[in-house]
This record gives structure tokens, sequence and C-alpha cells, in this order.
């Protein structure tokens, strides 16, 4: 007869009252089990949709615009389009999770968007890349808020951070990847009358609608359904996630939460957040789209080379993104540590303005690249535990993503081939929303002081708060 789920010397009564303490063998065990089986799936998953998302940067280091008759300026307006059918599709996407499950709707996003990519490869006119890069953008958009909904249905609260971080660094590592990649691939310009830029599509297309049906079969309904655990760790991995308040979703969304939703419409610090979020993200979404361009107005006339050497920028980006999010989450602080990553960033560009010799240049790259990634991760963990009750967080969180999206629709225009080799038009754009944001988020930091010093008064004044709910509870402390 399998041992309890609780932990030994603990009983059922004694912990009613509160949240149930499991037998931590047994609870490391499944853990383990989720971080090995399940995680790095979701994250291979992920890989291919940034790997898909990413290929249009380097196929236009091989004839790309020549072959498919479209001009410089056209390809920015076809890297500006995939944003504008994320931002469509994305709140829907959430919603339609909960009525397919997550079982179902991600594999199914991500074959569509497999074929999709695939179909880059018949490109042969502007109207034709627009509406292949529309689509992929709608239905690549629900795909990461829908895993983060997935992993809460096996991980509590408090290891979703980590599980995020984890997650997130695939994408970052995919970008390191795509230049490698792509530095093979596109050799095979002229094999079986293809261009490399066909290739490039194709071998990373088709692959992730394979991935996408092994998902269909792989991915589990529930943990407590899932036949790699055992009876045991199913019983344990339910009872760990109905033991603390499930995530909420806009899916969840009906009478009796409305109020939240306008909460959240109505709080300034939310639209504090979506600016900084937007402000981060513009340099981010120029450099993902355009790093192999700008490596090459470094000199590196080799247009294969070019995509070899983007690679490096982003193994440095994994590695401070890392150490970024552990110091972050060690140190319980959010601002200074996002300050930090954009600070970073700073350093990078004003290298870039300031020197012309290739190796400065690189190297201004690099730093650049590797604060770029770490900001937005650390603000999304600030808001995020900053809001309360569930739906305002929802809403929030929301509100915030689509300011991130949005922020691809500046950052796909600010590096333009005219602007090159050296693109100081981008890099000082980019120096203008990094600056910015350093200000707004010492604006928000120290809004947020003062509205816990305020708490604080009124709770000695003898204000019982019983009016107040969510994160204006005056026993809410913001976190910094």
């Amino acid at each position: 007869m399998p041992h309890s789920i609780l932990k030994l010397g603990e009983s059922n009564a004694s912990l009613s009252a509160q949240e149930p303490i499991f037998d931590p063998q047994l609870e490391a065990r499944l853990i383990r089990k989720l971080d090995t089986r399940l995680l790095p799936f979701l994250s291979l998953m992920y890989l291919f949709s940034s790997l898909d998302r990413s290929s249009l940067g380097n196929a236009v280091l091989d004839n790309f615009e020549q072959d498919v008759h479209i001009t410089p300026d056209q390809f920015n307006t076809c890297v500006t389009i995939f944003y504008a059918g994320f931002l469509l599709f994305q709140i829907p996407s959430n919603i339609l999770l909960k009525r397919f499950t997550a079982k179902r709707w991600l594999p199914f996003l991500m074959f569509v968007w497999g074929g999709v990519a695939t179909l880059h490869a018949t490109a042969s006119s502007f109207s034709q890349l627009m509406a292949l890069r529309f689509f992929l953008g709608l239905f690549e958009s629900g795909f990461f808020p829908g895993v983060i909904y997935y992993l809460t249905l096996f991980y509590t609260k408090r290891e979703m951070a980590t599980r995020i971080a984890l997650f997130w660094g695939s994408t970052v590592a995919a970008h390191a990847f795509a230049g490698v990649l792509a530095y093979g691939i596109l050799q095979l310009r002229g094999s079986g009358g293809l261009a490399g830029w066909q290739w490039l599509f194709l071998i990373e297309g088709v692959p992730t609608m394979l991935l996408a049906i092994i998902a269909t079969f792989y991915l589990p309904t529930s943990p407590g359904t899932w036949l790699v655990l055992t009876e045991e760790e199913q019983a344990l991995a339910v009872a760990r996630t109905e033991s603390t308040q499930q995530h909420i979703t806009l899916g969840d969304l009906d009478s009796s939460n409305k109020k939240q939703v306008w909460m959240a419409f109505s709080d300034g610090k939310v639209w504090l957040w979506m600016l900084i979020f937007f402000c981060g993200s513009v340099p981010n979404t120029s450099i993902s789209n355009f790093l192999p361009s700008i490596v090459k107005g470094m000199g590196y006339d080799d247009k294969l080379s070019a995509n070899l050497m983007s690679a490096p920028p982003y193994l440095c980006a994994v590695l401070v993104m890392l150490l970024g999010a552990y110091s972050s989450d060690r140190r319980n602080d959010r601002a200074y540590h996002a300050i930090a990553g954009a600070l970073i960033c700073l350093i990078g560009y004003i290298l870039l303005l300031s020197f012309v010799k290739r190796s400065f240049l690189y190297a201004g790259v690099c730093v650049a690249v590797s604060g770029i990634f770490v900001i937005n991760p650390i603000v999304n963990a600030w808001l995020t535990s900053n809001m309360a009750p569930d739906m305002k967080k929802s809403v929030a969180t929301a509100m915030a993503v689509s300011a991130n999206n949005a922020a691809g629709l500046v950052g796909s225009n600010i590096y333009r081939a005219s602007h090159s080799p050296r693109y100081l038009f981008g890099h000082t754009v980019n120096v203008i929303f990094l600056s910015v944001y350093v200000v707004l988020v010492a604006i928000q930091r120290m809004l947020l002081v003062r509205a816990n010093r305020t708490k604080s008064q009124k709770a000695l004044e003898g204000d019982d708060g019983a009016s107040r709910v969510g994160d204006q509870s005056l026993d809410f402390i913001y976190n910094l």
C-alpha cells in the first residue's frame, strides 16, 4: 500500500487550516521528474518557436530580398506585420486554451506555425511574405502564455519563478543556435535547385511540425493522468496544486471578478509597468531581428560569417540572464537589477556609437545583447509579485505583454538598410529607450516605497483597511 503523501507525523486535521506539508522525499522525486521530463520538452518546443521567428533575420543575408523581389523597406514592413498578428490573437488564444486544454491547443498552435514557417520557402512576392509573417505571429502568439498557464498545473507558485526563467532561457539559446544553424544551412544554396534561405525555412519548419505531432502524444492532460508518474506521485502532484490557489487567466472572466478587471485598468502602476515593458522591449525586438545585419556591417563581409558571429553575443546573454535572475531572487530585489541590466545595455550601445574599430564594435554588441534579455523577465516577476487578486494580476500581465509586443512595431523599423553599415540611428534610438527605461523603473520603485510607507502610517493610525482588497490591502507590502 502506498505510503501517505503527507509528511510523517502530520495529520489531516492538523493541516486543514494551513498549507499541507508533504513527504519531502516523495515531493523531491516528483519535482525532479517534472524538471527532467516536462520542462525540457516544453523548452524545446519554445526553442523551435524562437528559431522560426528569427529565421528571417538570418535569411536576409542570403540574397533573400532579391529572390523574393522586395525592397529593404518592404523587408522591414514584413518584420513589423509579425507583431500585428501577435497582438491580435494573444488574448483570444488564451481563452481558447481553457476550452480545448493545453495538451491539444499547444501542439495545434505549434503544428500550424510550423506549417506557415515551412511555406516561407515558397515566398516569391511582397504580398505573400506579408501574409506568411502575419499568420506566423498570429499562431505563435498564444504559445508562451499558454505554457505558463500549463506549468501552473504541475508546479506550485513558489516554484514557478525559477521554471519560467529556465523556460525563457530557451529563447535566448535559440538565437545563439540560429546563427550557427544558419551558417551551415545557407551553404546549401544551389542544392536541389533551392536557395540557401529556402533550405533554412524548410529545415527549421518541418521539424517544428514533427515535434508538434510528438507533443500531441507526449504532453499530459493533467498531472493526475500522466503515466510517467507513479500513482503516489500523481496523487501528490494533484494535492500540491489543489493546496494553493489556482492560476487564473482571462478565460476565467465572469460576473464575479469583473471588478478586478477595472482594478487593473484603473491602477496607474500597471500603466507605468506597461511603459517600462515597452521601453525595454524595443531594444530586444530590434536586436532579435537585425543582429546578423548589424554584425555584417562591422566588416564581416562574408554573409555566412555574419550569421556565425551573431551567436556568441547570445551566449553571453544566457550567462548574464541566469546570473541576474539568480541574484534578483536571492536578494529579493527587482528594480535595481532591472536598472543594472539596462545600464549594461547602455554601455554596449555607447561602444557601438563611439568606436569604428571592429573589435570594439563587436565587444559593444556582446555587452549590449548581454543586458537586453535579463531586464524584462525581472520586471515581469516584479509586476506579478505586486498584483492581487488573481484576475487583476492576469489582466495586468496581459496589458504588460501587449505593451511588450507593441514594442516590436517600433523595434522592427529602427534598423534599415539605408543606415548601414554602422546603423547609428537604430543604436541611438535604443539608447533613448533604455535611458527612459531606467528613469521609469526608478520612478516606479519610488512610488512603491511611498505606497508602503503610506500603508504603514494608516495602520499605525488605526485604519483597519476593511474596504481595501488585493494589493491595496494595508497588509500587502509591495515588493521592490
